[in-house]
C-alpha cells in the first residue's frame, strides 16, 4: 500500500503537468515604409500591448528592408507601430489566432514633434551596420578645429600617414565625397577640408556590383546638408600654433520645395617637416662611401574650399539635386638640403647645399547633378547622377646647388584632369521580400601630362574610358538576407606620346561577380559573408614618366607600362549590438595577381662617388593579403565612452624583379617575403554636461618589414577639449594632433649595394583654438536616442 501511495505521489504532478495546455504561438510579419518617400524604415518598433494594463507583452524592430517578424502568443492585444519623429499608427489586428502577414504599413512624419526634438543629440560616435561602419563626425570633439585627414585618423581601422596617404585595414582604399569619386579626395585636398563640414564617414570593406570594380574598399565622406526648415547657419574661426589660421561658414535654407546649402572655408598653414638620413654604399660587400643629408621642408599652404548646392523637391516622389564644388590650393614650398659625402674612411670628400623652391597650384571645379524618382509601385525607383570634374595642377620647380658638379634645374609640370561620370540605376521589387537592380555607369577621363625643362620637353596624353553594366538581386527574409551581383566593365586606355609620334592602346573587358549573405542570429547579433572580384588600375602617380628628384642621388619615376592588378576578396563579419556595448570582428582575405610593387635600385650613375638610386613601380608576382579587425565600443555611463580597435594584416608576397640599368648591370630584386603589420587604437570621450567635453585618441603602429625595407613602430596621441557657451549656441575648443611630438617615421632601406636610414618628423605640433557660433541651431528641450532599439516586455 505504501508503495502504491508513493508511486501516486510521484506520478500525479507529472500527469497533471503533461495535461496542461501550452499557449500556442504565432508569427506576425509585415513591412513598414515612409508614407511620402515609400522607402523602408529600419529600426521601427512594432509592439503588442495587453488591453488591461497597456504593458508591452511582445515586440520587435524592423530590419534594413523595413520587414519585421514577431512571435506572439495567442490572445487579444493593442498592436501599433512606432518610430522616432513619426506618428504612432495602430495596426488593424487585435486577436491573434494564426500566423498572419499584415502587409505593408505606411507611417507619416510628425512635423510638430520634430520642432521640439534635438534629433542628433544621442547618436553614438560609432555605429555598426550591415557591410559597413558609420562614424558620426558631429560627435567627434576634435572636429571643430581639425581637417578631414585628422578626423579620418580617429576612425577605427583607418590610418593616415604624414604624407596624407590613407589606408583602410592596412591597405590603400577609395575615398569618396557624398558617394562619388572626386578630385576633392586626393591627399592635398583632404588635408585642407575642414572636419566640421563633414556629417559622417562610412567605411565599406567589400563593395558590391554597383560600385566600380577597382574599389577594394570605400571610405565615403558625407558632407553636411541642413535638414531643419528655415534659415540656419554656423560660422567658425580657427587660430593655431605655429602660423595657422582660417574660418568656415555653413549655411542652409530649407522650405517644403527647396533646400539650399553652402559650405565655404579658407585656411592657411605654414607646415615644416624635418628629415635626416644616413646612407652607406657597398661594392663586393666592402664599404665604398657614406652620404649624410639633412632636409628642411617648408610649405606655406593657402586653401579655399566651397560647396554650393540645392535640392529641389519637384513632387512627393521626385527630387533633383545640383551642386558645385570648388577647391583652390596654392602652396609655396621650399626644401633646403645639406649633403655631405664621405669616403670609406669617413673623410669628407664633397658637400652641397640644395635650395629647391616649388610652387604648386591646384584648381578643381566639380559639377554634380542627381535625380531620383519613386514610382507608384512601392520600392520601385529610378536614380541617376552626373559628375563633371576639371582639375588643373601646375608645378613650378627651381633647383639651385652650391656644388658645381650638381645640375641646377628649372622645370614646369602641367596636368589637367577632365573626367565625366554618368550613372543610371533602376530598382524594382519582385515581391515583398526580394528585388533586383539594373544599372549602367560610364566614366570618361583624360589627363594630358606636360613637362617643360631647360633641356627637354615632353607631352603625353593619357585617356581612359570605362563602360559598365551591372545587375543585383536581393532577398530579405525574416532571418536571412542575401544578394548576388554581376558587373561587366569594358575599359580602353590610350597613351599618346606626342613627342615620339607613338601611341599605345590597351583594352580590358572583364566580368566581376559579387555575393553577400547575412544571417540575423537575434535582435543583437548578426553574421555575414561576402565575396567580390575586382581590378586595381594604375593612378596618375604610378604612370607619370617624369623623374622627380628627392635629392641629387635619389629620384622617383612612374611606369606608363604598368598593368592593372586583379584580385579576389572574401570577408567574414560578426557584430553584436547591446545597449552599452557594441562589438564587431571581421576576417578579410584577398588574392592579388601581378601585384604593383615599388622597387628601388641603382641606376649605375655615380655622383661624387655615391651611387644614384631610382624608385619606380612594377608588376611583381602575386600577393596574398589577410586582415583581422576587431572593434569594440563601450559606453559605461552617459559621460564616458571608449572605442577600441585592433587591426592586424599580413602580406605574403612572391615575385622577382629584373632590369638592366643605365650602366648595363643586371639588377635583381627578390620579393618573396611575408610581412605582418598592424595598428592598435583607443578613442576615449568624456562629456560632462554644462562643464566640458574631452577626447583623446592613442594609436600604436606595429613595425613593418618588407623585402627591402623596415618601418619602425610608432606611438602617438591626439587630444581635444571643448565647452558649449551662450546657451549652447556656441562652442570653443582646443585641439592638438600630436601631444608628445612622437609622430615620426623611422625607416630603413637596404640591398646588396646600399643601406639607408631615414627619420621624418614634423618640427612643431599643431595646437588649434577654434570658436563656432550657431544661428538657429540651438539645442532643443527634448532628446531622441536613436540607439534605443531593444524592446523589453513587462510580463
Amino acid at each position: 500500500m505504501r508503495k502504491i501511495l508513493l508511486l501516486l505521489t510521484i506520478l500525479t504532478p507529472i500527469i497533471s503537468f503533461s495535461q496542461e495546455k501550452k499557449t500556442p504561438t504565432f508569427t506576425i510579419s509585415g513591412k513598414i515604409i515612409d508614407a511620402s518617400s515609400k522607402d523602408p524604415i529600419e529600426y521601427a518598433t512594432v509592439v503588442f500591448k495587453s488591453l488591461d494594463s497597456s504593458q508591452i507583452k511582445f515586440g520587435g524592430i524592423t530590419n534594413r528592408k523595413g520587414h519585421f517578424s514577431i512571435d506572439v502568443d495567442e490572445g487579444t492585444y493593442d498592436a501599433s507601430v512606432e518610430y522616432i519623429s513619426y506618428k504612432t499608427k495602430k495596426l488593424n489586428i487585435s486577436t491573434i489566432t494564426r500566423d498572419f502577414n499584415i502587409g505593408t504599413i505606411a507611417i507619416e512624419q510628425d512635423t510638430e514633434a520634430l520642432k521640439e526634438v534635438e534629433i542628433t543629440a544621442n547618436k553614438k560616435t560609432l555605429e555598426f551596420k550591415p557591410n559597413k561602419m558609420v562614424y558620426n563626425v558631429e560627435k567627434d570633439i576634435s572636429a571643430a578645429g581639425s581637417m578631414a585627414t585628422d578626423v579620418l585618423n580617429n576612425i577605427p581601422s583607418i590610418n593616415v600617414d604624414p604624407t596624407g596617404s590613407i589606408t583602410l585595414n592596412g591597405q590603400g582604399t577609395t575615398v569618396m565625397i557624398n558617394g562619388k569619386v572626386s578630385s576633392m579626395t586626393k591627399a592635398e585636398a583632404l588635408k585642407s577640408l575642414p572636419a566640421n563640414s563633414i556629417e559622417k564617414v562610412e567605411t565599406i570593406t567589400n563593395p558590391g556590383a554597383k560600385y566600380n570594380a577597382s574599389y577594394k574598399s570605400i571610405i565615403n565622406i558625407i558632407l553636411k546638408k541642413g535638414k531643419d526648415e528655415g534659415l540656419n547657419a554656423s560660422i567658425t574661426g580657427n587660430v593655431g600654433y605655429k602660423d595657422i589660421y582660417g574660418g568656415a561658414l555653413n549655411l542652409n535654407y530649407k522650405t517644403k520645395k527647396v533646400n539650399f546649402y553652402t559650405n565655404t572655408s579658407y585656411g592657411y598653414k605654414n607646415f615644416i617637416q624635418l628629415t635626416k638620413s644616413e646612407n652607406e654604399y657597398f661594392e663586393n660587400s666592402n664599404t665604398t662611401s657614406f652620404l649624410k643629408e639633412k632636409n628642411k621642408y617648408n610649405s606655406k599652404q593657402n586653401s579655399l574650399n566651397s560647396t554650393v548646392g540645392a535640392d529641389f523637391y519637384i513632387s512627393d516622389k521626385t527630387t533633383l539635386s545640383t551642386g558645385v564644388n570648388y577647391t583652390n590650393l596654392d602652396y609655396n614650398r621650399t626644401t633646403l638640403t645639406n649633403s655631405d659625402i664621405f669616403d670609406s674612411s669617413n673623410n669628407l670628400t664633397s658637400e652641397n647645399f640644395r635650395n629647391h623652391k616649388g610652387d604648386f597650384n591646384d584648381e578643381i571645379i566639380e559639377v554634380n547633378v542627381d535625380f531620383e524618382h519613386n514610382f507608384t509601385k512601392e520600392g520601385q525607383k529610378l536614380t541617376s547622377s552626373f559628375t563633371y570634374t576639371n582639375d588643373e595642377e601646375t608645378y613650378k620647380n627651381n633647383i639651385i646647388n652650391t656644388n658645381e658638379n650638381y645640375t641646377d634645374e628649372y622645370y614646369v609640370e602641367n596636368n589637367t584632369l577632365k573626367n565625366t561620370i554618368f550613372n543610371i540605376q533602376f530598382t524594382n521589387p519582385i515581391n515583398e521580400k526580394s528585388n533586383y537592380i539594373l544599372g549602367y555607369q560610364g566614366e570618361f577621363g583624360k589627363i594630358p601630362f606636360t613637362y617643360s625643362g631647360i633641356t627637354n620637353y615632353s607631352d603625353i596624353d593619357y585617356k581612359e574610358d570605362i563602360h559598365a553594366v551591372f545587375a543585383e538581386y536581393e532577398y530579405q527574409g525574416a532571418k536571412m538576407y542575401y544578394g548576388i551581383g554581376l558587373r561587366a566593365e569594358f575599359a580602353e586606355s590610350d597613351i599618346d606620346y606626342k613627342d615620339y609620334n607613338s601611341k599605345i592602346t590597351k583594352n580590358f573587358d572583364d566580368l566581376f561577380p559579387s555575393a553577400y549573405v547575412e544571417y540575423t542570429i537575434n535582435d543583437t547579433q548578426s553574421l555575414s559573408f561576402s565575396f567580390s572580384r575586382g581590378i586595381a588600375r594604375p593612378v596618375y602617380k604610378d604612370l607619370q614618366p617624369f623623374e622627380q628628384k628627392y635629392s641629387e642621388t635619389s629620384s622617383y619615376i612612374g611606369n606608363e607600362n604598368l598593368d592593372p592588378t586583379y584580385f579576389n576578396s572574401f570577408n567574414l563579419y560578426y557584430s553584436l549590438s547591446l545597449n552599452k556595448f557594441n562589438f564587431s570582428t571581421s576576417v578579410l582575405y584577398q588574392r592579388y595577381e601581378d601585384w604593383p610593387e615599388e622597387v628601388t635600385y641603382e641606376t649605375g650613375e655615380q655622383i661624387n662617388g655615391v651611387n644614384k638610386i631610382l624608385t619606380t613601380i612594377a608588376n611583381v608576382g602575386n600577393t596574398n593579403y589577410s586582415n583581422l579587425n576587431i572593434t569594440g565600443a563601450y559606453n559605461p555611463s552617459k559621460i564616458v565612452s571608449f572605442i577600441g580597435n585592433i587591426s592586424l594584416s599580413n602580406f605574403d608576397q612572391s615575385g622577382i624583379f629584373k632590369i638592366v640599368n643605365d650602366a648595363g648591370q643586371n639588377i635583381t630584386r627578390d620579393f618573396n617575403n611575408s610581412n605582418l603589420l598592424g595598428t592598435l587604437s583607443l578613442l576615449t570621450q568624456l562629456k560632462i554636461p554644462n562643464v566640458f567635453n574631452f577626447q583623446t585618441n592613442i594609436k600604436h603602429e606595429l613595425k613593418s618589414e618588407g623585402a627591402y625595407f623596415t618601418r619602425k613602430e610608432r606611438t602617438y596621441a591626439t587630444a581635444s577639449i571643448s565647452k558649449d557657451l551662450f546657451d549652447n549656441n556656441a562652442t570653443i575648443s582646443l585641439t592638438t594632433n600630436d601631444i608628445f611630438n612622437s609622430y615620426k617615421t623611422k625607416r630603413e632601406r637596404f640591398s646588396d649595394y646600399y643601406f639607408s636610414k631615414t627619420e621624418i618628423k614634423n618640427k612643431y605640433q599643431d595646437f588649434i583654438l577654434s570658436f563656432t557660433y550657431r544661428f538657429n541651431q540651438s539645442k532643443k528641450d527634448r532628446k531622441i536616442d536613436f540607439n534605443q532599439k531593444d524592446i523589453k516586455p513587462k510580463l
